[in-house]
């Protein structure tokens, strides 16, 4: 039998050891796991409504077509315009939130448009196909990009016509006309300021855009605050069970 110090001592490591657990579900999805499993879906598309729809894709037989390459996309928090002030300190991480998925959709290797994947009522599934060469184009430099770059993201929020990259604290325009200024490219900091003030003048958020379109649980951040309740509880339990043993072994003696 261990002595009852050093069974409190065992538990107390534990409690420790649980809280230091990074919730898992904070990471964004592994690409690949995310096109396996949109890919039954998708093919329901190229089998039915794409059907109809293929010249505007400039698809020759949609029975050829396919997810190609595919990057996470991010949008502008909804948080952020509600919270934030104009002349106070943004980065990104504080503007832009994990939206879903950007697929490249191609026929026998050839890009004939876009996929965007989304997380609805906890399942990701396809939300739109879309034509259009500027996403996809976003998604190959995202993807170069991010090998040399780690804190390389996709933004991709069509209510504000953001589609570029946002890297090293700057905002670069790829593709498409930016809606809230003229520059293709813009530090971090300003385009915050023109987000702020964009919202504050419609005191809206415009139809389509972050808390709009997008469920709140699709926020990696509120995923990293769910998972978390998990080792919390499992800390509580074993606060009780050690507070159990110090009564049992002074009852005892």
């Amino acid at each position: 039998m261990l002595p009852v110090k050093r069974k409190l001592g065992f538990v107390l490591l534990m409690i420790f050891s649980l809280f230091m657990i990074h919730p898992a579900e904070a990471a964004v999805d592994p690409v690949e796991d995310i096109r396996e499993m949109v890919t039954p879906e998708f093919m329901t598309y190229t089998s039915g409504s794409l059907r109809p729809v293929k010249d505007d894709y400039g698809i020759t037989d949609t029975e050829d077509v396919q997810l190609g390459e595919g990057h996470p996309y991010y949008i502008v928090s909804s948080e952020f315009l509600k919270s934030s002030s104009a002349d106070g300190e943004h980065t990104s991480d504080d503007i832009f939130e994990h939206g879903g998925y950007l697929f490249v959709m191609e026929e026998n290797g050839k890009p004939v448009g876009n996929v965007d994947v989304t997380k609805e009522n906890g399942a990701w599934s396809v939300f739109k196909l879309s034509s259009g060469t500027g996403p996809v184009e976003a998604i190959i430099d995202a993807r170069q990009q991010s090998a040399a770059a780690p804190d390389t993201k996709l933004i991709y929020d069509q209510a504000l016509g953001l589609l570029g990259i946002s890297q090293n604290e700057k905002y670069v325009q790829t593709a498409g006309e930016p809606k809230l200024s003229s520059a293709q490219e813009i530090d971090i900091q300003s385009l915050g300021n023109q987000l702020i003030q964009h919202y504050q003048e419609s005191r809206k958020l415009p139809p389509g855009s972050a808390g709009g379109r997008l469920f709140p649980s699709d926020s990696t951040n509120v995923h990293g605050k769910y998972y978390t309740v998990g080792p919390v509880i499992f800390a509580g339990f074993a606060i009780i069970g050690a507070a159990i043993m110090l009564l049992a072994h002074r009852w005892s003696s």
